[in-house]
């Protein structure tokens, strides 16, 4: 039989007893101490999904924006944010969920587009914001929650221009080693005199042997033929015949080896810069120095203190009712500046990136195309371009081509760029 005072007596000594309480405090937090463990690894975790969605958010509207540009505006908002939901879809991540996770990842990627319409042509905008329920280890639902909401927004632009005001000027080597062979053959022709830096100074006809290659000079008049007909096609004014032959496009082009040659002076249109090229000798000799040429091309383009639609070229721009114009050089190379002689020459080498550096802070667009060229020349075509993106480095006649064409559509605009 128990007394009250027996019970009291065994319940103090119940509650002073300490045995134990270390594997209780244990139980009691451990899942707590298993929730913030994890939480570290699942932070860890989310960084990546959240690098991921970004990733894919960036892709999408890029895809989506060139499609509508390479579709000449003609697919509609809706295709265009399709195609920036299947993108999201078909990356890596995606396809690792389940199929209740990729379900409500495609419920969650809204795009929202956005077209402006002016007499040059038509301008696009797309942004893409995708969210994603990332599940967390169940033990942090003992401390936080179940899921944590991830997401990123991405916004790109393009257009399809019906023509972009400019006057671009080619500033172009002409030097002898122009005159060296490339790697392509030429199939028109059975023999043909094969020029190289080991037998240059050769007579043709002691230099002529079979395949017939076709030499840097007439590359280059191949990728001017392709530059000019990109922009002629880009160019809704332009009229063959007609003048002025465009409204929009002005043109211009000299020519050098260790000295310039006479330029042919910014005309509207293609026709005249077109002629100039296809005059370049097929074996042009000398050394090479491109200050003077450039510096022919900074002045035909340069603004004065005010406005540059009130100089020479702006004039000539507003008379066909252009409000702006994009200025342009293209200069190319195949070699390093050496002047008359055939040893590199640094001072003419500081002066044309004097003029390059002068031209940019001037907001003269830049493009370089080092042809084939040696360390040195390819150094001094990188620092004179405007970005990475404008300078070329072909190594064959197809490269060079393809460079030249990329100019022209460059600086038509008709291109796609991630904007955040």
């Amino acid at each position: 039989m128990f007394n009250g005072a027996g019970m009291t007596t065994r319940m103090r000594a119940l509650l002073s007893d300490r045995q134990g309480n270390f594997a209780m405090m244990t139980a009691i937090a451990l899942p707590l101490l298993m929730g913030v463990a994890g939480g570290g690894i699942e932070f860890t975790r989310a960084m990546q999904v959240k690098s991921d969605l970004q990733n894919a958010a960036d892709g999408a509207t890029l895809a989506a924006a060139t499609m509508f540009r390479e579709s000449e505006g003609s697919k509609s908002d809706d295709e265009l944010k399709a195609q920036a939901a299947t993108f999201i879809g078909g990356q890596p991540f995606a396809q690792d969920l389940t199929a209740l996770e990729k379900k409500a990842l495609d419920s969650n990627i809204n795009s929202v587009a956005k077209r402006t319409d002016t007499d040059k042509g038509t301008s696009f905008k797309i942004s893409t914001t995708v969210s994603y329920q990332m599940p967390l280890n169940p033990l942090l639902s003992l401390i936080w929650a179940k899921t944590m909401t991830l997401s990123a927004t991405s916004t790109s632009e393009s257009s399809f221009n019906k023509g972009a005001p400019m006057s671009m000027y080619l500033v172009l080597d002409r030097s002898g080693s122009m005159s060296f062979r490339t790697d392509t053959v030429d199939k028109s022709k059975s023999s043909c005199p094969n020029y190289t830096d080991s037998n240059w100074g050769q007579s043709q006809a002691q230099v002529t042997s079979r395949p017939c290659y076709v030499n840097k000079s007439t590359s280059l008049k191949t990728a001017v033929n392709y530059l000019v007909d990109t922009l002629n096609k880009a160019d809704p004014t332009y009229k063959l015949g007609a003048s002025p032959e465009s409204k929009l496009v002005r043109t211009a082009a000299i020519a050098y080896n260790d000295a310039k040659f006479a330029e042919q002076g910014f005309d509207w249109g293609t026709k005249k810069t077109t002629a100039y090229v296809q005059a370049i000798p097929q074996f042009p000799e000398g050394g090479t120095n491109a200050d003077a040429a450039l510096n022919v091309a900074y002045n035909a383009l340069k603004s004065n203190n005010t406005n540059i639609m009130t100089t020479k070229e702006g004039l000539e721009q507003a008379s066909q009712k252009n409000k702006f114009y994009n200025r342009y050089i293209v200069l190319m190379t195949d070699g390093e500046m050496t002047g008359a002689s055939s040893n590199w020459n640094s001072g003419i080498d500081a002066q044309v990136r004097a003029t390059c550096t002068k031209a940019k802070a001037d907001d003269i667009k830049i493009f370089t195309i080092a042809f084939m060229a040696p360390v040195r020349g390819k150094a001094l075509l990188q620092a004179c371009a405007t970005s990475v993106d404008n300078y070329y480095a072909p190594e064959n006649m197809e490269e060079i081509v393809e460079a030249f064409g990329d100019i022209a559509r460059k600086a038509s605009g008709n291109i796609s760029r991630l904007t955040n």
